[in-house]
């Protein structure tokens, strides 16, 4: 018998610790699977303000630290790198945090909540007219269609109206509710009137899609003369500069001149170095990160820790046999493939079902709490690997008891 039958059929042998064992090593696939998914979804909401504006440059502050601590800047250096060669357009935009005076609302168990409370929303501050310089236009953008953020925009023309992010977290209210549509039983008629921010009344005219990251759970956006009476900005300051190139120049280039011309106190970064800048905030310099981190590394501990003492206790059962096998003749080196297979099956075992329920769980978090986790080939083949390593390594410890068994005590 080869010694991947004789560890197939060890396994079969009993079929209720085999079955426990692999759950075993399923909940830990399904713990590293999480880490990793998570670990990545904070990479993906570290980006997803700047992935959703339009731009081939950004200015900031020097004092830009990430998103949530942006600093800002004088109006005049747009002007300025405007004036800039190579430069075909800067768009202003601003943001800043804010209170949200919570509508009626529904809970997840159906609940319905009433007014009152508050929690802190962003607010971003942009043209009018220009939404559709500013933000990303198309099918899942910010804006279906350039024509919708015209529209958008034209909906904004009147002072304390806003636009409502409608990829919020639930408790800040749904479209309809912010609109007037009352909640069925709340006894709310659903005055738009009682839509409130920073204490100021605000009329939500429309929407646009966005998204939420760790640093904020909603978002809502309106002009530039709203904005200045909304937030606690300084008169002549704005917290970005978009900058477009003209076609065919080179964004380098670009970058250089502008940094040659703009004050010390502006930064001048590309796209990349933007992303890169808040994922390495997020992953590196946060707890939120390094907790991650830690987490994936103990879920594998967990797992060699519970596989090893379930083939240990396997084996320890089934040492007479063993004995056996080493009194017919077989080599040691044959007992060590047995083994090894034996923790490769279990790895199979064990994957499988935890895959099946990252991708639910992976889903879950999308759904309910606006986390941005996918199942990528990528991640399946590291944990793939990670769970045969996890495996092997428990083979490898039990390894010595198997050695341990003697011939001599079968008489």
């Amino acid at each position: 018998m080869s010694p991947l039958g004789l560890a197939w059929r060890n396994l079969l042998h009993k079929a209720a610790r085999t079955a426990v064992a692999a759950a075993g090593v399923a909940f830990a696939v399904v713990l590293v699977f999480m880490e990793l998914g998570l670990l990545d979804g904070v990479g993906r909401t570290a980006g997803v303000l700047y992935d959703s504006l339009r731009f081939d440059l950004i200015l900031t502050s020097s004092e830009y630290l990430d998103v949530a601590r942006t600093g800002d800047l004088p109006r005049g250096r747009l002007a300025q790198a405007r004036a800039a060669d190579g430069v075909a357009d800067v768009q202003p935009l601003s943001l800043a945090v804010g209170s949200w005076r919570q509508p009626a609302r529904r809970t997840l168990l159906g609940e319905v909540v009433p007014a009152g409370g508050t929690r802190s929303i962003n607010i971003l501050g942009a043209p009018p007219d220009r939404l559709a310089e500013v933000f990303a236009v198309g099918p899942g953008r910010v804006f279906a269609s350039a024509d919708d953020a015209r529209a958008e925009g034209r909906a904004l023309g009147r002072l304390d109206t806003v636009l409502f992010d409608v990829r919020s977290k639930p408790e800040f209210g749904t479209f309809d509710q912010l609109t007037g549509i009352p909640v069925s039983g709340s006894g709310d008629e659903g005055d738009r009137a009682a839509v409130r921010f920073n204490g100021r009344r605000v009329e939500v005219v429309g929407r646009f899609r966005l998204g939420t990251g760790f640093s904020w759970n909603g978002m809502i956006l309106t002009g530039e003369e709203t904005f200045g009476r909304l937030s606690p900005q300084r008169p002549g300051r704005v917290t970005f500069g978009l900058v477009t190139v003209t076609p065919g120049a080179d964004i380098g280039e670009v970058q250089r001149a502008l940094r040659a011309t703009l004050p010390p106190d502006v930064q001048v970064l590309t796209r990349g170095e933007m992303a890169a800048r808040e994922r390495r905030y997020w992953l590196r310099l946060t707890s939120v990160g390094q907790f991650l981190l830690m987490a994936v590394v103990l879920a594998v501990a967990v797992g060699v820790i519970f596989v090893y003492q379930m083939m240990a206790a396997d084996i320890r059962a089934m040492l007479p046999e063993y004995a056996t096998v080493k009194a017919l003749g077989y080599r040691p080196a044959y007992l060590t493939r047995a083994v090894l297979w034996q923790a490769m099956l279990l790895a199979g075992f064990g994957f499988v079902p935890g895959f099946a329920a990252s991708l639910g769980l992976y889903a879950a978090a999308r759904a309910v709490g606006g986390i941005p986790v996918y199942m990528t080939p990528d991640r399946a083949a590291i944990v793939l690997a990670l769970t045969a390593g996890m495996c092997l390594a428990s083979g490898l410890l039990a390894l010595r008891k198997v050695h341990t068994a003697d011939p001599a005590d079968l008489f």
